[in-house]
Protein backbone atom coordinates (compact mmCIF):
# COMPACT_ATOMS: atom_id res chain seq x y z
CA UNK A 1 0.00 0.00 0.00
CA UNK A 2 1.24 3.57 -1.14
CA UNK A 3 1.00 6.69 0.66
CA UNK A 4 -0.65 8.74 -2.39
CA UNK A 5 -0.08 12.12 -1.48
CA UNK A 6 3.49 13.04 -0.44
CA UNK A 7 3.19 16.23 1.50
CA UNK A 8 6.54 18.13 1.93
CA UNK A 9 8.09 15.85 -0.42
CA UNK A 10 10.38 18.01 -2.86
CA UNK A 11 10.85 21.78 -1.50
CA UNK A 12 8.68 22.59 1.48
CA UNK A 13 8.90 26.03 1.10
CA UNK A 14 6.11 26.32 -2.14
CA UNK A 15 3.22 26.81 -1.11
CA UNK A 16 0.08 25.81 -3.44
CA UNK A 17 -3.62 26.95 -2.85
CA UNK A 18 -6.41 24.07 -2.48
CA UNK A 19 -9.67 24.12 -2.10
CA UNK A 20 -11.30 21.03 -0.49
CA UNK A 21 -14.75 20.42 -0.40
CA UNK A 22 -16.23 17.79 2.63
CA UNK A 23 -19.19 15.70 2.60
CA UNK A 24 -21.01 17.39 5.24
CA UNK A 25 -20.68 20.75 3.02
CA UNK A 26 -17.85 22.46 3.91
CA UNK A 27 -15.46 23.76 1.82
CA UNK A 28 -11.72 24.44 3.19
CA UNK A 29 -9.78 26.67 1.05
CA UNK A 30 -6.20 27.21 1.93
CA UNK A 31 -2.62 26.01 1.38
CA UNK A 32 -0.55 23.01 1.02
CA UNK A 33 3.28 22.54 0.72
CA UNK A 34 4.12 20.25 -1.63
CA UNK A 35 5.32 19.68 -5.66
CA UNK A 36 4.55 16.30 -6.20
CA UNK A 37 1.45 14.27 -6.05
CA UNK A 38 2.69 10.27 -5.67
CA UNK A 39 -0.01 7.95 -7.34
CA UNK A 40 0.51 4.36 -6.94
CA UNK A 41 -1.54 2.92 -10.36
CA UNK A 42 -2.01 -0.26 -12.06
CA UNK A 43 1.26 0.71 -13.99
CA UNK A 44 3.46 1.59 -11.01
CA UNK A 45 3.96 4.58 -8.32
CA UNK A 46 4.03 7.67 -10.63
CA UNK A 47 5.01 11.25 -9.58
CA UNK A 48 2.52 13.85 -10.97
CA UNK A 49 3.63 17.79 -10.44
CA UNK A 50 1.08 19.15 -8.14
CA UNK A 51 1.18 22.59 -10.65
CA UNK A 52 -0.40 20.07 -13.50
CA UNK A 53 -2.82 18.80 -11.41
CA UNK A 54 -6.30 20.23 -11.51
CA UNK A 55 -9.17 17.74 -9.26
CA UNK A 56 -8.36 14.85 -7.30
CA UNK A 57 -12.18 13.23 -6.90
CA UNK A 58 -12.85 9.97 -5.66
CA UNK A 59 -13.59 7.12 -8.10
CA UNK A 60 -16.83 6.74 -6.40
CA UNK A 61 -19.31 9.54 -6.29
CA UNK A 62 -20.25 8.97 -2.63
CA UNK A 63 -16.40 9.78 -1.31
CA UNK A 64 -13.09 8.55 -0.85
CA UNK A 65 -14.28 5.70 1.99
CA UNK A 66 -16.89 3.94 -0.51
CA UNK A 67 -14.18 4.27 -3.44
CA UNK A 68 -11.79 2.24 -1.03
CA UNK A 69 -9.13 4.78 -1.59
CA UNK A 70 -9.28 4.58 -5.33
CA UNK A 71 -9.45 8.42 -6.50
CA UNK A 72 -9.69 10.04 -10.17
CA UNK A 73 -6.88 12.82 -10.63
CA UNK A 74 -7.81 15.14 -13.46
CA UNK A 75 -4.90 16.60 -14.86
CA UNK A 76 -5.45 20.55 -16.49
CA UNK A 77 -5.20 18.77 -20.04
CA UNK A 78 -8.25 16.64 -19.42
CA UNK A 79 -5.86 13.18 -19.00
CA UNK A 80 -7.78 11.30 -15.91
CA UNK A 81 -4.86 8.97 -13.63
CA UNK A 82 -6.45 6.78 -11.33
CA UNK A 83 -4.43 5.58 -8.40
CA UNK A 84 -4.83 4.67 -4.77
CA UNK A 85 -4.79 6.80 -1.90
CA UNK A 86 -3.76 4.52 1.06
CA UNK A 87 -4.09 5.96 4.89
CA UNK A 88 -3.41 9.90 3.07
CA UNK A 89 -2.97 12.31 5.40
CA UNK A 90 -3.12 16.27 3.83
CA UNK A 91 -2.17 19.24 5.94
CA UNK A 92 -3.94 22.22 5.45
CA UNK A 93 -2.95 25.96 6.39
CA UNK A 94 -6.50 27.93 6.78
CA UNK A 95 -6.06 31.42 6.86
CA UNK A 96 -8.69 33.15 9.82
CA UNK A 97 -8.53 35.91 12.45
CA UNK A 98 -5.33 37.19 11.15
CA UNK A 99 -3.55 33.77 11.68
CA UNK A 100 -3.43 30.76 9.54
CA UNK A 101 -4.95 27.53 11.22
CA UNK A 102 -3.13 24.06 10.44
CA UNK A 103 -5.98 21.86 9.65
CA UNK A 104 -5.53 17.80 9.09
CA UNK A 105 -8.03 16.89 6.34
CA UNK A 106 -10.53 14.07 7.01
CA UNK A 107 -10.11 11.95 3.95
CA UNK A 108 -12.31 9.40 4.33
CA UNK A 109 -15.07 12.81 4.14
CA UNK A 110 -13.27 14.08 1.28
CA UNK A 111 -15.24 14.84 -1.88
CA UNK A 112 -13.19 16.88 -3.89
CA UNK A 113 -9.76 18.67 -4.11
CA UNK A 114 -9.49 21.47 -6.26
CA UNK A 115 -6.48 23.63 -7.38
CA UNK A 116 -6.37 26.92 -8.17
CA UNK A 117 -6.41 27.74 -11.93
CA UNK A 118 -8.30 27.28 -15.60
CA UNK A 119 -7.93 24.09 -17.82
CA UNK A 120 -4.67 23.66 -20.38
CA UNK A 121 -7.09 22.97 -23.27
CA UNK A 122 -4.77 20.90 -25.96
CA UNK A 123 -4.17 22.57 -29.37
CA UNK A 124 -4.82 20.55 -31.96
CA UNK A 125 -5.56 16.89 -32.79
CA UNK A 126 -4.84 14.56 -29.34
CA UNK A 127 -4.13 10.63 -28.53
CA UNK A 128 -6.06 9.12 -26.04
CA UNK A 129 -5.22 5.92 -24.48
CA UNK A 130 -7.61 4.31 -22.44
CA UNK A 131 -6.80 1.24 -19.67
CA UNK A 132 -8.43 -1.42 -17.82
CA UNK A 133 -7.33 -0.25 -14.98
CA UNK A 134 -9.52 3.40 -15.48
CA UNK A 135 -6.68 5.27 -16.50
CA UNK A 136 -7.66 8.21 -19.36
CA UNK A 137 -5.19 10.33 -20.63
CA UNK A 138 -3.55 12.03 -23.65
CA UNK A 139 -0.48 10.82 -25.38
CA UNK A 140 2.37 13.36 -26.52
CA UNK A 141 2.46 12.02 -30.44
CA UNK A 142 6.04 13.50 -30.86
CA UNK A 143 8.14 11.90 -28.06
CA UNK A 144 6.04 7.99 -28.16
CA UNK A 145 7.05 5.73 -30.77
CA UNK A 146 5.71 1.70 -31.45
CA UNK A 147 7.84 -0.64 -32.78
CA UNK A 148 6.16 -2.77 -35.03
CA UNK A 149 7.54 -6.14 -36.36
CA UNK A 150 6.45 -8.01 -39.86
CA UNK A 151 8.00 -9.93 -42.63
CA UNK A 152 9.11 -7.05 -43.97
CA UNK A 153 11.19 -5.68 -41.19
CA UNK A 154 10.70 -3.86 -37.89
CA UNK A 155 9.19 -0.14 -37.71
CA UNK A 156 9.08 2.43 -34.84
CA UNK A 157 6.85 5.46 -36.12
CA UNK A 158 6.26 8.07 -33.60
CA UNK A 159 2.12 8.89 -32.85
CA UNK A 160 2.98 11.61 -34.77
CA UNK A 161 3.41 10.27 -38.17
CA UNK A 162 -0.10 7.77 -37.88
CA UNK A 163 -3.21 8.63 -38.72
CA UNK A 164 -4.76 5.38 -36.91
CA UNK A 165 -3.60 2.66 -35.37
CA UNK A 166 -5.03 0.13 -33.25
CA UNK A 167 -4.87 -4.35 -32.92
CA UNK A 168 -6.76 -6.13 -35.57
CA UNK A 169 -8.51 -7.76 -32.76
CA UNK A 170 -6.02 -8.64 -29.30
CA UNK A 171 -3.50 -6.15 -28.43
CA UNK A 172 -1.45 -8.86 -28.00
CA UNK A 173 -1.52 -10.15 -31.37
CA UNK A 174 -1.12 -7.79 -34.71
CA UNK A 175 -1.93 -4.30 -34.42
CA UNK A 176 -2.76 -2.46 -38.34
CA UNK A 177 -0.43 0.99 -38.16
CA UNK A 178 -1.84 3.41 -41.06
CA UNK A 179 0.93 6.42 -41.52
CA UNK A 180 0.39 9.67 -42.37
CA UNK A 181 1.79 9.00 -46.02
CA UNK A 182 -0.31 6.01 -46.56
CA UNK A 183 1.32 3.43 -45.38
CA UNK A 184 -0.60 0.52 -43.66
CA UNK A 185 1.71 -1.82 -41.65
CA UNK A 186 0.34 -4.76 -40.05
CA UNK A 187 2.20 -6.63 -37.36
CA UNK A 188 3.12 -7.59 -33.84
CA UNK A 189 4.49 -4.67 -30.99
CA UNK A 190 8.24 -5.87 -30.25
CA UNK A 191 7.12 -5.83 -26.93
CA UNK A 192 4.18 -6.99 -24.47
CA UNK A 193 3.87 -3.33 -23.08
CA UNK A 194 3.62 -0.36 -24.49
CA UNK A 195 5.52 2.78 -22.99
CA UNK A 196 3.91 6.70 -23.68
CA UNK A 197 5.23 9.91 -22.80
CA UNK A 198 2.83 12.01 -21.61
CA UNK A 199 2.39 16.37 -22.98
CA UNK A 200 1.31 16.93 -18.80
CA UNK A 201 1.54 14.86 -15.87
CA UNK A 202 4.10 12.27 -14.92
CA UNK A 203 7.03 11.98 -18.04
CA UNK A 204 5.93 8.47 -19.27
CA UNK A 205 3.49 5.50 -18.62
CA UNK A 206 4.06 1.63 -19.26
CA UNK A 207 1.22 0.09 -20.06
CA UNK A 208 1.22 -4.20 -20.39
CA UNK A 209 -0.90 -4.93 -23.54
CA UNK A 210 -3.16 -7.06 -21.39
CA UNK A 211 -4.19 -3.89 -19.87
CA UNK A 212 -4.36 -1.68 -22.99
CA UNK A 213 -8.15 -0.85 -23.67
CA UNK A 214 -7.66 1.71 -26.52
CA UNK A 215 -5.30 4.69 -28.20
CA UNK A 216 -7.64 7.04 -30.62
CA UNK A 217 -6.80 10.07 -32.72
CA UNK A 218 -9.58 12.94 -31.60
CA UNK A 219 -9.93 16.21 -32.23
CA UNK A 220 -10.47 18.63 -29.62
CA UNK A 221 -11.34 22.16 -29.30
CA UNK A 222 -11.69 25.10 -26.82
CA UNK A 223 -15.40 25.48 -26.59
CA UNK A 224 -16.84 28.83 -26.02
CA UNK A 225 -17.97 30.42 -22.81
CA UNK A 226 -19.39 27.39 -21.55
CA UNK A 227 -23.06 28.39 -20.03
CA UNK A 228 -22.02 27.34 -16.54
CA UNK A 229 -19.32 29.60 -15.99
CA UNK A 230 -19.84 33.50 -14.88
CA UNK A 231 -18.53 36.12 -16.95
CA UNK A 232 -16.16 37.46 -13.96
CA UNK A 233 -13.93 33.95 -14.97
CA UNK A 234 -13.29 35.78 -18.13
CA UNK A 235 -12.21 39.54 -16.34
CA UNK A 236 -9.01 40.72 -16.26
CA UNK A 237 -8.27 43.68 -14.21
CA UNK A 238 -8.55 46.50 -17.07
CA UNK A 239 -12.10 45.14 -18.36
CA UNK A 240 -14.98 46.29 -16.99
CA UNK A 241 -16.86 43.92 -14.19
CA UNK A 242 -20.84 43.50 -15.46
CA UNK A 243 -24.01 45.38 -14.29
CA UNK A 244 -25.54 42.13 -13.12
CA UNK A 245 -24.36 38.54 -12.55
CA UNK A 246 -26.90 36.60 -14.00
CA UNK A 247 -28.79 33.98 -12.44
CA UNK A 248 -27.22 35.77 -9.02
CA UNK A 249 -29.11 39.40 -9.08
CA UNK A 250 -27.73 42.76 -7.67
CA UNK A 251 -25.29 44.94 -8.99
CA UNK A 252 -21.42 44.27 -9.04
CA UNK A 253 -18.90 46.41 -8.63
CA UNK A 254 -15.30 46.19 -9.94
CA UNK A 255 -13.96 44.72 -6.40
CA UNK A 256 -16.87 41.90 -6.57
CA UNK A 257 -15.60 41.16 -9.67
CA UNK A 258 -11.96 40.89 -9.05
CA UNK A 259 -12.92 38.63 -6.26
CA UNK A 260 -14.61 36.19 -8.31
CA UNK A 261 -11.90 35.91 -10.85
CA UNK A 262 -9.49 35.38 -8.34
CA UNK A 263 -11.75 32.84 -6.96
CA UNK A 264 -11.20 30.27 -10.08
CA UNK A 265 -10.94 27.15 -9.25
CA UNK A 266 -10.42 23.93 -11.98
CA UNK A 267 -13.69 22.52 -12.87
CA UNK A 268 -13.11 19.17 -15.16
CA UNK A 269 -16.79 19.64 -16.43
CA UNK A 270 -16.22 21.15 -20.00
CA UNK A 271 -13.27 18.53 -20.63
CA UNK A 272 -15.22 15.89 -19.31
CA UNK A 273 -18.09 16.67 -21.80
CA UNK A 274 -15.70 17.19 -24.85
CA UNK A 275 -14.18 13.67 -23.61
CA UNK A 276 -17.49 12.53 -23.44
CA UNK A 277 -18.73 13.91 -26.72
CA UNK A 278 -15.44 12.09 -28.96
CA UNK A 279 -16.48 9.03 -27.06
CA UNK A 280 -19.77 9.07 -29.54
CA UNK A 281 -18.01 9.50 -32.67
CA UNK A 282 -17.27 6.54 -34.49
CA UNK A 283 -13.22 5.74 -35.25
CA UNK A 284 -11.99 4.65 -38.28
CA UNK A 285 -11.44 1.21 -39.03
Amino acid sequence: MFDLLALFAKNPSVDTSVRATLADGQVLMGEVRTRVLLLATGAGLVEVPLVDVGEVVPAASEGLQVSEGLVNVWLRNGSELRGRWSDPKLAMGIKVGGGTIPVDLPMNELTRFQLHGREAWPGGPVYRMKTSWGDDFLVDPAKTHLVVQNQLGTFAPSLAECRSLHPVTDPEGDWRIELATGTVLIGKLQDRAVTVSLPMGPEEITVPLANFVSLTLESWSTPTVAASLLPTRELRDDRAAPEVAPGLGGRWDQGDAKQAASADWFDSSALDKTKTAQEQVPQPD
